[in-house]
């Protein structure tokens, strides 16, 4: 799944959106409930999330055999590129970027 040139390409939206003012274009992220109760039933596997879960997972380990351990600032950049390559069917970003 992950090749260099991916892994490029991913590195070079980290970069680039690591350039935006939140102020003005906003960002996306991932809202995550947690049930601190414990009362509720766990909820069914989610394949979509599960799948997003492995995609970070798989990012992380070939951008820490590429460079070594990875710091919060990465693992933020990690998920802000995830978040806009899946919260619509364009980027986020691109929303910024458009007239």
């Amino acid at each position: 799944m992950i090749d260099e040139a991916w892994l490029d390409a991913f590195e070079d939206d980290m970069v680039r959106l690591g350039r935006r003012t939140y102020a003005v274009t906003g960002v996306p992220m991932f809202l995550v409930p947690e049930d601190l109760t414990g009362q509720n039933p766990t909820p069914p596997p989610d394949p979509e999330g599960e799948a997003l879960a492995a995609e970070f997972e798989a990012v992380c380990a070939a951008l820490e055999a590429r460079h070594g351990p990875l710091e919060s600032i990465d693992i933020s950049r990690i998920l802000e590129v995830l978040a806009d390559r899946h919260f619509l069917s364009v980027p986020f970003s691109s929303l910024a970027e458009a007239p």
